[in-house]
């Protein structure tokens, strides 16, 4: 049996049986050669659209930018009902709510059941760790649950989530995944080792995910975010839907590393030139945060 065909049985094994939409995405697949990559470019219009904490931030900026290119459908997904009303306004034609807990299997699966006609999965929803300091880190933490639950809300709730709506858009005829990581997966930031860990591994997971569709019509992603104005960050740096355009840019050039928020590329530039002293930085900014 064909991988392909092994993914599609998965499908309806995870999502139930269901009809592939008429207007589905189908990106077409292009010639696979030793010194290129497979283009697969991803437009916005037309694409139905599932996005993981869709409800704030930077999920609540897709939905807006996703709408704004007219995207067929929207999927806009959170953890309570009661935060969805405000983002199914912003056009309740196109955009339907789903409960989504990530960490929820069952949810998981539902959600999958419901939104059969996905052609495009944006795996937003993150933690960043404990609201105590001690608890983001491996040595001072009290126990290592925190870091679980970091690692599994970031790295193995979306590799699910990849598993299960990976056949749903192959079997609507091919279009996207992508996974919003981190520039903290670039090196550790050591007030928030538990976070720089889970997006370091969801980076090797994208990677993963990208090879075992190498061959198919789905372009998959990894954003390598920064500078956003959101409540992680306090409310500074770029805007949600000017974050939200760049990636849905580059996706429509068939990019599979993005680079998204504020001084992003001086940040990678930094950290290909002397790996080394960009981490010694964030230890010295981590001592001196402390006295």
């Amino acid at each position: 049996m064909k991988r392909r065909d092994i993914l599609h049985g998965l499908a309806f094994a995870a999502a139930g049986s269901f009809a592939p939409s008429s207007s589905a995405q189908t990106v077409p697949a292009a010639p696979h050669t030793a010194s290129k990559w497979p283009l697969k470019p991803m437009r916005v219009e037309g694409a139905t659209v599932l996005v993981t904490g869709s409800n704030r931030g930077i999920g609540l900026g897709f939905v807006k930018a996703l709408l704004a290119r007219g995207a067929r459908r929207v999927y806009a997904t959170a953890r309570g009902e009661q935060s969805l009303p405000d983002v199914v306004a912003l056009d309740p034609k196109r955009v339907k709510p789903l409960v989504l807990d990530v960490n929820e299997p069952e949810q998981r699966r539902a959600a999958a059941a419901q939104a059969g006609d996905v052609t495009w999965l944006i795996n937003n929803a993150g933690v960043d760790g404990s609201r105590t300091a001690s608890e983001n880190r491996i040595l001072a933490s009290s126990s290592l649950d925190d870091a679980h639950w970091v690692m599994q809300t970031n790295c193995w709730s979306p590799a699910e989530l990849c598993r299960l709506f990976a056949p749903i858009i192959l079997k609507n005829g091919g279009g996207a995944i992508t996974n919003v990581l981190s520039v903290g997966a670039w090196y550790c930031v050591p007030q928030f080792t538990s976070y720089s860990m889970s997006k370091a591994a969801a980076a090797m997971m994208t990677a993963g995910i990208r090879a075992e569709l190498d061959r198919d019509p789905v372009l998959v992603s990894g954003v390598y975010t920064a500078g956003v104005a959101t409540d992680m960050s306090g409310g500074k740096g770029m805007d949600p839907v000017d974050h939200a355009q760049v990636v849905l840019d580059a996706a429509e050039r068939g990019e599979t590393d993005i680079l998204a928020g504020t001084n992003v590329e001086t940040l990678r530039d930094q950290v290909r030139a002397d790996p080394k002293a960009v981490e010694r930085e964030r230890i010295e900014r981590m001592y001196a945060a402390e006295k």
